[in-house]
């Protein structure tokens, strides 16, 4: 299993449908059973995807970009509203693509391949659109050109607009981050830019509170109206807070959930501030994921482990923890 990289987007991608917020609806006489219905999960490893349940157990390659080189790899990846993978392939020889799948992993091609140096930092899926940034490094300074594009590649146009972090899949919000880490307290100040009718609605657009700590993590819901997101005070803290924020309209304030410190012993420990994610499955629930690297070695071991937190937001607990093995490092999505 090949080592987790600081500059490869490895993902736990949790889809959860629809159902879940169609089940107030029907009998809900088993609510936990109802609620896991119809949740997939997908695991990327650097330059495979694979499927399981939702505790990452049964794991089936359905991507695999494999080169037998080590130098390739997937460095970010959606799933989009007509049920497909859209990701990030960089080969070992040659310049980024964007590729496109099926969720079972049929019927994959490439969508567009970047030109010379320029790399792909940022991917999401927004509507019926893929939008997406790249950094072109062939000149003197890079340059940043933010563009969407159509799912089977075309209508491949450029745009100015604010650079987009968190896209809705709805289409009607992203939210444009600016990190200033140049302190020993870092803070952060974002932009949440609405649309209506595809269009840039400004006069509807504002920017948040600045928010003062490191944001580990963040997300957004697909209609567009919920932010997540971990903070912690600094660089070295083991502890961090989970907030929501509904941004369906500007005045609304960060509530929040829960207040957590890792362990630095037994199952879950870490011994230095980890890399972790977030991602909001379902309507009530938030994942966060981190990697536990248990032997300290360059690759992957047997004992490693990739350790997810499911928190339920509205009692403000983690109510379910789960891992996979053999893993660590790696980020969430979810729908």
């Amino acid at each position: 299993m090949k080592a987790f990289k600081l500059y490869q987007s490895l993902a736990f991608l949790v889809i959860a449908n629809a159902i879940f917020f169609t089940s107030c609806k029907k009998d809900n006489s088993n609510p936990e059973k109802t609620q896991d219905q119809g949740k997939l999960a997908f695991f990327l490893d650097t330059f495979r995807v694979y499927s399981s349940d939702l505790e990452g157990k049964g794991l089936k390659t359905v991507v695999d970009e494999d080169e037998k080189s080590g130098n390739n790899y997937i460095a970010r990846i959606i799933y989009t509203n007509s049920n497909k993978f859209v990701y990030g392939y960089k080969p070992a020889n040659g310049s980024f693509q964007i590729k496109v799948a099926n969720a079972d992993g049929s019927n994959k091609k490439t969508l567009k391949t970047l030109t010379g140096n320029a790399g792909l930092s940022f991917l999401g899926s927004f509507g019926d659109k893929i939008m997406y940034t790249t950094l072109d490094y062939s000149g003197t300074t890079p340059i940043m050109e933010i563009r969407t594009m159509s799912e089977d590649g075309s209508n491949d146009v450029k745009l100015n607009l604010p650079r987009p972090t968190l896209t809705a899949r709805g289409g009607s919000t992203f939210v444009s981050t600016t990190e200033d880490n140049s302190t020993a307290t870092p803070s952060s100040t974002s932009y949440v830019v609405k649309f209506k009718n595809d269009v840039w609605d400004e006069a509807s657009s504002f920017s948040l509170p600045k928010v003062t700590g490191l944001i580990r993590a963040s997300a957004i819901s697909d209609d567009g109206n919920t932010l997540v997101y971990v903070l912690a005070a600094d660089y070295s803290t083991l502890t961090y807070d989970v907030f929501t924020m509904d941004i369906s309209k500007k005045g609304n304030t960060a509530k929040k959930v829960l207040s957590h410190t890792f362990p630095t012993t037994g199952e879950g420990a870490v011994q230095f501030p980890p890399q972790i994610s977030i991602a909001l499955a379902g309507a009530a629930n938030v994942l966060v994921g981190y990697g536990v690297d248990v032997d300290k070695k360059r690759y992957a071991t047997k004992n490693d482990y990739y350790y997810i937190q499911n928190i339920d937001l509205d009692k403000g607990i983690i109510s379910k923890k789960w891992k996979i093995a053999g893993e660590y490092g790696g980020s969430l999505l979810a729908n």
